[in-house]
């Protein structure tokens, strides 16, 4: 007569097939919760940009109609309308009376520079205030005594 092996337990029910199955199971519940998860995460993103959307197109719009504004203030005849309104007579500045700036508030490279203008409008205003000096027809004497 063979021995009995005490090892095995004839009357167990788990198998190593019941926990495979259970371990799929667990991994298909996982992976379902992750695909939920990441579904919603990409509904928030995608309404998040459809926000960011209708505000940049609001902000196009918005830029648009202040450009073209702009563009009819600046119109030359419109400029020569307002002015003359409020009496004054002027034209648009000649290519060298204008003075390009960079982002610092200082000249760029070859523009005229701010101070030589700033002198040469106050030498012209002083000509234009103090008369021109007329000279002496004699001769200055000195007292030689």
């Amino acid at each position: 007569m063979r021995r009995r092996n005490r090892k095995v337990n004839r009357h167990a029910h788990v198998t190593a097939n019941t926990a495979g199955v259970v371990a799929l199971i667990l991994t298909a519940c996982a992976m379902a919760l992750v695909y939920g998860v990441l579904g919603m995460r990409c509904t928030s993103i995608s309404q998040e940009l459809q926000e960011a959307e209708k505000t940049y197109r609001q902000l196009v719009k918005e830029g648009e109609r202040v450009a073209a504004r702009w563009n009819e203030l600046m119109a030359v005849d419109r400029l020569k309308e307002n002015l003359a309104r409020n009496g004054l007579e002027m034209d648009m500045p000649r290519a060298d009376q204008i003075v390009r700036m960079n982002a610092a508030g200082r000249p760029l490279p070859g523009q005229i520079a701010v101070v030589r203008a700033r002198e040469r409008l106050a030498t012209a205003n002083m000509a234009q205030i103090a008369p021109q000096a007329q000279p002496r027809k004699g001769r200055l004497r000195r007292n030689t005594r």
